[in-house]
C-alpha cells in the first residue's frame, strides 16, 4: 500500500516535483509548469496572479506590458481602467501575441529573440511541439544562448523526451556549470529516467551552487524518498520549508515520508498544511485518504476521496481509493463498481485489478483459473473488456463463453464459430458420412451445390453404370 500511495502522489516523476520557484536564473521569466508559482504569480497559462497582472516576457529577459494608461498603441481602456478584452477567445489572444513576433520576423528572419518570443507564446498555450521548433530556430542563430537551451530542455520534458532534455541540460551546464536551476531540472530528468543515485548527486550540485534554493532541497527530498531513505528525506523537506513554508508539494512529500515511517498523525498534519495552501490538488487529497485507510478509518477516507473525484473526475487513483474505503465498510457491490471505474480509466492498474478480483470472488463472480492466467499473459485482452462500460454480470458471462470456445477442439470450433444455413450443414454431414464408408464418388455431389434437376440426372446415370 505504501508503494502504491507513493505512486499515486506523483513523487519525482514531473519536473515541477523539484519544487522550483518557477524563475529560471537571470531571465526574469515566470513558472514553466503553466501553473501559478508559490508566490501567486502567473505561470505559462497567462492567467493573472494575485496582483491581477498578465505579463508576457520574451526570452531576452524583458517583459512586454500591456494596458498601461497614457501609452499610445496600447489596448484602449474602458470602464474603470480595465482592458476591454472580455470578448476575446483564447485563439484570438494567441494570434495577437504571435502577430507581434511574426511581424518582427518578416523584417528580420534571423532575429533570435523574436523566435524565442514566439516559442514563449506557444509554450504559454501549451503548444509544446510548435514551441520546440521555434526554440530550435532561435538556437540555430544563437547556439550557445543559455536561456534558449534552458527553455528547450524544459519543453522537451513536457514532451516526455527525457533523454533529449538531458542532453540540452548537459550542453547548458558546459556553458554555465554553476547554474543552480539547471542542476535542479537535471535532477528531475534523472529521477524520471530512474537514475536516482545520479539524481541525488545533481541535487547536491544545485545546493552547492545555491544553498538557499528551496526547490533543490525539495528535489533532494524527493530523490531520497524514491531511495527509501525517509528520515533523510524529512530533513531535506524541512530545510526547504524553512526557506519557503508555502510549498504545498514539499508538505506533500514530507507527509508521504512520515506516513512511510508510520508516523500517521504527523503525516495528516503535513497533508492538511499542503491542502491549506493548495486545496485544488487531487493527489494531496488522495495522500490524506491513504493515511486514513492505513489507520482503518474507512468512513473518514471517503471524504477526501470524494473531494479528489470532484476536482479530477478522471483520476483513477481517486476511484481506487474510494473503492477500498467502501470495501472496508463492507459495501462490496458499490466498491466493485467503483474499482471497475478505476480500471476503465487505467486498465494497467495492478492494485485495482487485484482488488477487483478479490471483490468479485467474494461476491460470487469467480473467474476460471485459465481466464485469470490469460488476463496476466495478455493484458490487452483485459483492457478491451474492462474499458467498456457494461454491467459486471454481462462481462463475466462473456469471459466464460470465451473460455469455453477456447477449450473446444479445432474442427468443432470452426463448425460452431461459422454460422452455416441448416440445409447446407445437413448436406455436408451426409457427405462426410459417405466418404467414411468409402463412397468417394458421392463427395462431389454434396460439396458442390448444383440445380436439383441436374443432380437427379447424374444420380440416375451413375445407377445405370453400376447395374451394367
Amino acid at each position: 500500500m505504501a508503494n502504491d500511495s507513493k505512486k499515486n502522489t506523483g513523487k519525482a516523476d514531473k519536473p515541477d516535483r523539484t519544487g522550483k520557484t518557477g524563475r529560471p536564473d537571470r531571465t526574469g521569466k515566470p513558472d514553466r509548469t503553466g501553473k501559478p508559482d508559490r508566490t501567486g504569480k502567473p505561470g505559462r497559462t497567462g492567467k493573472p496572479g494575485r496582483a491581477g497582472k498578465t505579463c508576457r516576457p520574451d526570452r531576452a529577459g524583458k517583459t512586454c506590458k500591456t494596458g498601461k494608461k497614457g501609452k499610445t498603441g496600447r489596448t484602449p481602456l474602458k470602464g474603470g481602467g480595465r482592458a476591454d478584452n472580455a470578448g476575446e477567445t483564447v485563439s484570438e489572444r494567441r494570434s495577437k501575441a504571435l502577430a507581434l513576433y511574426d511581424k518582427a520576423l518578416q523584417k528580420n528572419p534571423d532575429d533570435a529573440a523574436a523566435w524565442a518570443g514566439k516559442a514563449a507564446v506557444f509554450l504559454r498555450y501549451r503548444m509544446y511541439s510548435d514551441s520546440l521548433k521555434a526554440f530550435e530556430k532561435a538556437l540555430e542563430i544563437e547556439p550557445s544562448n543559455p536561456a534558449y537551451l534552458y527553455e528547450k530542455g524544459f519543453v522537451l520534458l513536457q514532451l516526455n523526451r527525457d533523454e533529449d532534455a538531458l542532453q540540452a541540460f548537459d550542453r547548458l551546464l558546459e556553458i554555465k556549470p554553476n547554474s543552480d536551476k539547471t542542476w535542479n531540472l537535471k535532477t528531475s530528468v534523472l529521477c524520471r529516467l530512474g537514475q536516482h543515485k545520479k539524481a541525488l548527486a545533481a541535487s547536491e550540485k544545485a545546493l552547492a551552487a545555491n544553498p538557499k534554493l528551496a526547490g533543490a532541497w525539495n528535489a533532494k527530498g524527493s530523490v531520497l524518498v524514491d531511495l527509501g531513505e525517509y528520515e533523510a528525506a524529512i530533513i531535506a523537506y524541512d530545510a526547504a520549508l524553512k526557506i519557503n513554508p508555502d510549498l504545498p508539494r514539499t508538505w506533500e512529500g514530507k507527509a508521504f515520508a512520515l506516513s512511510s515511517l508510520d508516523r500517521h498523525v504527523e503525516s495528516l498534519i503535513a497533508y492538511d498544511a499542503a491542502l491549506k495552501i493548495n486545496p485544488d490538488n487531487a493527489k494531496i487529497w488522495i495522500g490524506k485518504a491513504m493515511v486514513h485507510l492505513k489507520l482503518g478509518r474507512y468512513k473518514k477516507a471517503l471524504e477526501p476521496c470524494s473531494q479528489a473525484i470532484l476536482i479530477k473526475p478522471d483520476f483513477a487513483d481517486a476511484w481506487y481509493c474510494k473503492g477500498m474505503a467502501l470495501a472496508g465498510l463492507d459495501k462490496d457491490e458499490e466498491a466493485l463498481r467503483t474499482i471497475e471505474r478505476a480500471l476503465r480509466l487505467n486498465p494497467d492498474y495492478a492494485e485495482a485489478r487485484k482488488a477487483r478480483n478479490s471483490l468479485s470472488s467474494k461476491l460470487g463472480y469467480d473467474l476460471d483459473e485459465d481466464e485469470e492466467e490469460r488476463e496476466e499473459e495478455k493484458p490487452e485482452v483485459r483492457r478491451s473488456v474492462w474499458t467498456r462500460k457494461e454491467p459486471t454480470s454481462e462481462i463475466m458471462k462473456k469471459t466464460r463463453v470465451q473460455g469455453r470456445e477456447q477449450r473446444v477442439e479445432g474442427p468443432k470450433k470452426s463448425e460452431w464459430t461459422r454460422r452455416i444455413p441448416k440445409e447446407e450443414t445437413t448436406e455436408k454431414s451426409w457427405g462426410q458420412g459417405t466418404e467414411q464408408r468409402g463412397e468417394r464418388t458421392e463427395r462431389s455431389v454434396w460439396t458442390r451445390r448444383e440445380p436439383k434437376g441436374e443432380e437427379t440426372e447424374k444420380k440416375v446415370g451413375r445407377g445405370r453404370e453400376k447395374k451394367k
